[in-house]
């Protein structure tokens, strides 16, 4: 009876020792997945740096070049800050940033959640007094708009002669475009830069040329809206036809570098003049007044003779001629 009984407690001790191990096992296996490294940790940073080729925004072509690329990442939201070469004697660093809403897929850790602030003059001037601290820049009144439409900006004067321009602009669909799952992204833009000898007209055109070439897929997220219609003059039939200048080469003139032979003038033999000095006979000239009281003429050769009057001699001595 106590065997049996022993072997009883025995069976039942070994039963709940079984199912203790078995507990055992499943608690270390839960704890022992809870503790692996997850597959696409990431660095537990805001920021990181991404090359010049994944830059969402391009300075307009021909201006500055991208220096470096600073990404953080929200569940709302990918912002970038791209750095621009600078050689301005201001102090600061020229940038031009993007804020793009949709999305976000990450395998980093989220930097929470990016709160959308609406264009306000207010919180423009706070944005410049920390671009361009001590700098006096004077908002623009004039509407301008590029290609994705209004934007706005503040220049004014910095070091030296250094010009300096603080732009921005928000991107986003009409109110009427925005619903139903349609048209719910946004974007902000902002432009900081100073340069040596700029003028207000050279650095607004920063503005109207820089580039967006990355966002967010699909029509859910779209910040452009409805695109714009086409001019219903293109297509009617009719050629469009541009006055184009045409434009000639210039004429091209080709000089020959040949030895050039000096010009050697002729010389010409001066002989003297020889002036014929005709001897005339005096004692045989008669020199004969000109009738119509001119020149007196000369007459060479044969004399000419005039004879004499008759002359008559009387006895007295006096000679009387006829």
């Amino acid at each position: 009876m106590d065997d049996s009984a022993a072997i009883r407690f025995s069976g039942r001790g070994g039963r709940v020792f079984q199912r203790s191990v078995l507990l055992a096992t499943c608690a270390a296996a839960v704890l022992a997945a809870g503790c692996a490294a997850r597959p696409g940790v990431g660095v537990a940073t805001l920021s990181t740096t991404v090359p010049a080729s994944s830059a969402l925004v391009l300075p307009a072509p021909g201006t500055l070049s991208i220096v470096s690329v600073i990404q953080r990442q929200y569940t709302n939201a990918v912002e970038q800050q791209i750095a621009l070469s600078t050689s301005a004697a201001t102090p600061g660093q020229n940038f031009i940033s993007i804020q793009a809403f949709g999305p976000v897929e990450t395998t980093a850790m989220p930097g929470g959640t990016l709160a959308f602030k609406p264009v306000q003059h207010s919180a423009i001037r706070s944005e410049i007094r920390a671009a361009l601290p001590g700098r006096a820049l004077a908002i623009s009144s004039n509407f301008v708009r590029n290609s994705y439409g209004p934007f706005g900006y503040a220049y004014g004067r910095g070091a030296g002669d250094d010009g300096c321009l603080y732009g921005w602009q928000q991107i986003r669909a009409d109110e009427a475009d925005r619903g139903r799952l349609n048209s719910y992204g946004s974007i902000q833009i902002r432009l900081r830069v100073c340069q040596s000898g700029a003028g207000e007209k050279e650095l607004v055109e920063m503005m109207y040329g820089y580039t967006i070439v990355g966002g967010f897929s699909g029509t859910t997220w779209n910040p452009y809206g409805t695109p714009a219609a086409v001019d219903s003059g293109i297509g009617g039939g009719e050629p469009l036809r541009v006055a184009i200048e045409e434009r000639r080469a210039p004429a091209t003139v080709v000089v020959e570098t040949g030895t050039r032979v000096p010009a050697v003038r002729r010389q010409t033999e001066k002989r003297p003049v020889v002036r014929r000095a005709e001897a005339l006979d005096r004692g045989d000239t008669v020199i004969v007044p000109s009738p119509t009281g001119g020149a007196v003429s000369e007459t060479e050769g044969e004399a000419v003779v005039v004879p004499s009057p008759v002359c008559v001699t009387s006895s007295s001595g006096s000679t009387t001629c006829n």
